[in-house]
């Protein structure tokens, strides 16, 4: 970043999902990491969260990102597109950086707070952060502070009076999302929508969900990396198998709600990075699988309507022969009154012969 020339920028490619992949994917997340790290950006002097940092300052890292890289807001050509595509890149870049903070607040607290017991040990020149000013620091830990004091009277709070609820929905939400994480994975620091492109490039064929998730849970020697990952997927496996069969008619993200642990759901594991969500991605929950579904539907209906014009067909045989019994049956019939016919013509010209035979006969008696 430092040797790149004025107004020079790193093109940063996006996938259909909004995801960024690619040689400078990285780079960007980086980027994105020490731009929150700048108090003149994101301070920490009276700020508990990102929500909290004034509009102005996200503006001017949104900015700060558009000088560096491209990030393809005027590849298209329609307003209507670059307003969607400007929307889309920016909540991508704004949840970016809201992770990237909380993370930089978490390992200040984890390496420079919690490694040291007393407060005037942890204001300590030598104990402090050298990349954070002094000030920012003095409220951190005061912060701190006043929030383990709060947890501490809230705590003999319960059971001095055991009818004082404590506000415990975060901390059980907390316990409950910790609960529900996956057996691990091999992707490592890459996001999983560069996995799925990386695998896309591979295989010349777009993965889906239990494809992506299949990759990422197995080693190099295509074994499970721990016995959790394994049953998912010889449950994934098993489920597959009977949807084959056509035992079951489960689409790949309701596979996957099945083989996953109950509660929140991975994001990693859906490839969906820090911003696009479920509804925009997979499944039942989004409109590439609404799509989907109604190709499926689509499909299934020409089927049937395949099935019903060959029976439509057949039955039009049958009846076609039948029809052809029923005119050969009429000719036959046909002919056999015509015999019937010409025979009678035969006995009515013999009885009209044998009258004149017999008038002629009585005529000539009569006449001697």
């Amino acid at each position: 970043m430092a040797k790149m020339r004025p107004g020079e920028k790193l093109k940063v490619d996006f996938n259909m999902n909004g995801q960024p992949i690619g040689d400078h994917r990285a780079t960007l997340a980086k980027y994105c990491g020490a731009l929150v790290k700048d108090p003149l950006n994101a301070p920490l002097y009276e700020v508990e969260q990102f929500s909290q940092i004034p509009q102005e300052n996200k503006d001017k890292m949104w900015q700060l990102v558009l000088d560096k890289f491209d990030i393809g807001l005027d590849d298209d050509q329609e307003e209507e597109e670059r307003k969607k595509k400007y929307m889309q890149r920016r909540k991508f870049i704004m949840e970016s950086l809201n992770k990237k903070y909380r993370n930089f607040r978490a390992r200040l607290k984890s390496d420079y707070y919690d490694t040291e017991e007393m407060d005037e040990d942890r204001l300590k020149k030598e104990n402090m952060p050298n990349f954070v000013d002094k000030k920012d620091w003095e409220w951190l830990v005061n912060t701190l502070v006043r929030r383990i004091s709060v947890i501490i009277i809230m705590y003999f709070s319960l059971h001095i009076f055991p009818d004082f609820h404590l506000p415990q929905k975060k901390s059980q939400r907390n316990i409950k999302n910790r609960s529900c994480l996956d057996a691990g994975h091999t992707a490592g620091s890459k996001s999983f929508a560069q996995k799925a492109e990386d695998m896309y490039k591979r295989d010349k064929v777009m993965p889906g969900l239990l494809d992506v998730y299949e990759e990422t849970h197995l080693t190099s020697d295509k074994l499970p990396v721990t016995q959790m990952a394994s049953d998912a997927l010889n449950e994934m496996k098993r489920l597959l198998e009977q949807r084959k069969a056509g035992e079951i008619s489960l689409t790949d993200e309701e596979i996957y709600a099945k083989i996953k642990p109950k509660g929140k759901r991975n994001s990693r594991d859906r490839r969906t990075g820090v911003s696009p969500s479920i509804t925009s991605l997979f499944g039942g929950f989004s409109e590439c699988e609404k799509l989907r579904k109604e190709a499926d539907k689509a499909m299934n209906e020409a089927a049937e309507a395949k099935k019903e014009a060959i029976s439509a067909n057949e039955q039009n045989k049958i009846l076609t022969k039948k029809l052809k019994d029923v005119e050969r049956e009429n000719k036959d019939f046909e002919e056999s009154n015509e015999e019937y016919d010409n025979e009678e013509d035969k006995d009515e010209e013999e009885i009209s012969g044998n009258d004149r035979d017999m008038n002629n006969a009585l005529y000539f008696c009569f006449s001697f």
